[in-house]
C-alpha cells in the first residue's frame, strides 16, 4: 500500500498541481500567529534544521529567525522547485522521509508540519527522522489530531457512533510504545474528490500514541499539547454528535483533566534526542 499510495499521490497531486502547494501557503500565512506557530517558534532550536515535507518552502520564511540554517527535502521536485526560488534553504533536496539522504547526527533540529497524515508507514519515517538529529537536538512534529475520540479526516468515511465509542474506551486505557497503531485511510482525491485540505490523507495521527512511541525510541519528550488552550474543535461544520460531544468534552480539556487535555484538533510534540 505505501508505494503506491505515494506513487499515485505523487503522479496525480503533489507533483503536478502548484495550485495544492498555493493553498498551503495561504493556509500557513493566515495562521502564523495562532497558537502552533508561536508554539513552534518557541521550541525551533537554533543550528541546521531540516524540514521534511517542506513543500513550497514557506516554513522557512514564516519560522525563518538569526540563528537558523534551513534544510528542506520534499518527495516532490514540483515543490523543491518552487522552494528554491524562495532561496532560504542552504540545500533543498528530493528525497522521501522514510529514506533520508543525511548523515547520522546531522541536525540541530527536524521539523514535520502537516506530514505525518500524509505518511502510509508514519512509524518508519518518524524513526529516519530520529536518525538525523545530533545528540540534544529536537524533533518537532505538528499535524491535525484525526485519531483522537474527537476527530476524523476528511477522507473517513462512516463509523460515527461507533467509531467514537471505541476511540473513548482506548483513550481511557493505558499506551504501549513499540507501535503507532494509527487508522488507516482511502486518500478521497484519489477516488476523484475535490481537494480543499487533507483530502490526501492517509493515517489518522494521535497524540497520545505518538508520545509514547517517541519516549520507546528514546526521546525525552519537552512538550506536549493538542492545543486546547489556543484553539477549539466548535468551529466549521459538523454534525450534531460531533458538536454535542465536542462541547462536553472541550472543557474537561481545557481544565487539563486526563485524558481530555488530548483531546484537542491539534498533535503538537517538541522532544530531544538523547
Amino acid at each position: 500500500m505505501s508505494a503506491r499510495v505515494k506513487g499515485e499521490l505523487l503522479s496525480r497531486l503533489w507533483g503536478k498541481d502548484a495550485g495544492y502547494y498555493r493553498k498551503a501557503e495561504e493556509h500557513v500565512r493566515r495562521s502564523r500567529d495562532a497558537g502552533e506557530y508561536r508554539w513552534l517558534r518557541r521550541l525551533l532550536p537554533p543550528g541546521r534544521v531540516l524540514e521534511v515535507g517542506c513543500g513550497d518552502g514557506i516554513h522557512f520564511e514564516v519560522l525563518g529567525r538569526e540563528g537558523v540554517s534551513w534544510v528542506g527535502c520534499d518527495l516532490s521536485p514540483l515543490a523543491i522547485g518552487l522552494a528554491r526560488e524562495r532561496g532560504l534553504a542552504e540545500a533543498l533536496v528530493v528525497a522521501d522521509v522514510e529514506a533520508l539522504p543525511f548523515a547520522p547526527g546531522s541536525f540541530q533540529g527536524v521539523l514535520a508540519v502537516s506530514v505525518l497524515e500524509h505518511l502510509p508507514d508514519p512509524g518508519r519515517a518518524i524513526d529516519a527522522m530520529i536518525e538525523v538529529l545530533a545528540p540534544k537536538g529536537r524533533l518537532l512534529l505538528v499535524s491535525p489530531q484525526y485519531g483522537g475520540p474527537l476527530g476524523a479526516s476528511p477522507c473517513r468515511n462512516g463509523g460515527g457512533t461507533a467509531r467514537f465509542a471505541a476511540r473513548f474506551v482506548r483513550a481511557h486505557l493505558p499506551v504501549r510504545g513499540g507501535a503507532l497503531g494509527w487508522d488507516r485511510v482511502d486518500p478521497a482525491v484519489l477516488a476523484g474528490a475535490v481537494y480543499e485540505g487533507d483530502e490526501d490523507t492517509v493515517v489518522e495521527p494521535e497524540i497520545r500514541t505518538l508520545v509514547a512511541y517517541l519516549a520507546s525510541r528514546g526521546l525525552r519528550i519537552l512538550d506536549a499539547t493538542s492545543g486546547l488552550t489556543w484553539t477549539s474543535w466548535r468551529r466549521g461544520r459538523m454534525s450534531f454528535g460531533q458538536r454535542a460531544a465536542r462541547t462536553l468534552f472541550e472543557p474537561l480539556g481545557r481544565s487539563g483533566l486526563p485524558p481530555y487535555r488530548w483531546w484537542g484538533p491539534l498533535l503538537c510534540v517538541c522532544a530531544e534526542r538523547e
